[in-house]
């Protein structure tokens, strides 16, 4: 198969600009839940109950077992129907969540109910990132704007805001940087899993 290269002469132009369409985005639904600090007690009263918590993706901190879903954030769910489990995540000092997903469900989320002012962020990697990794490059590099608009990165971060809910595929890959502070970040986290559509 013939190559086609740019000449030297092209090599010196600057670079055509270009327009976008997004296609098979992976959406982040964003809530704010008013009654966040309620699910504080919840927490405290879990870790006396059960200080060791348990391991799943933290690496230290304190995670709870399995916990049904809270009536009062039910209403913040987009969705009529579905079923739902949550969890709650204590972190401090050198402290996180390696990269993992949720498999077996619709949706994921997290809810932030204690944010210190050093806050561990919320990582999201590009389902595509490896097979797209040149691609992604050659849009950073030429066309920036259109990065920009699109969050066309390999990874996105979210800073955490108290009562902020984000809703993600269960499918999207994540990890929680490691907290730099002796304070708390506390976190509820769930699983949704919904009806099948007729």
């Amino acid at each position: 198969m013939q190559q086609t290269k740019s000449n030297d002469n092209n090599s010196n132009q600057e670079t055509t600009s270009c327009s976008a369409i997004s296609v098979f985005p992976s959406l982040i639904l964003l809530q704010e839940v008013s009654e966040y600090k309620e699910l504080l007690e919840v927490v405290t009263k879990l870790r006396r109950q059960d200080p060791n918590g348990v391991s799943a993706s933290n690496m230290g901190g304190w995670h709870s077992p399995l916990q049904p879903f809270p009536e009062l954030l039910q209403k913040y769910i987009p969705f009529p129907e579905f079923n739902g489990t949550c969890w709650y995540m204590v972190n401090t000092n050198m402290q996180g969540n390696y990269s993992h997903q949720h498999p077996n469900n619709d949706w994921s989320g997290v809810l932030w109910l204690k944010v210190p002012e050093t806050e561990a962020k919320l990582e999201f990697e590009h389902p595509d990132c490896f097979a797209q990794y040149n691609a992604m490059n050659s849009i950073q590099h030429y066309h920036p704007d259109i990065q920009k608009e699109y969050n066309y990165y390999q990874a996105y971060a979210f800073p955490p805001k108290e009562g902020t809910m984000l809703i993600f595929p269960a499918s999207l890959r994540h990890r929680v940087y490691f907290s730099s502070t002796d304070d708390e970040r506390i976190a509820l986290s769930f699983n949704i899993e919904l009806p099948i559509l007729q």
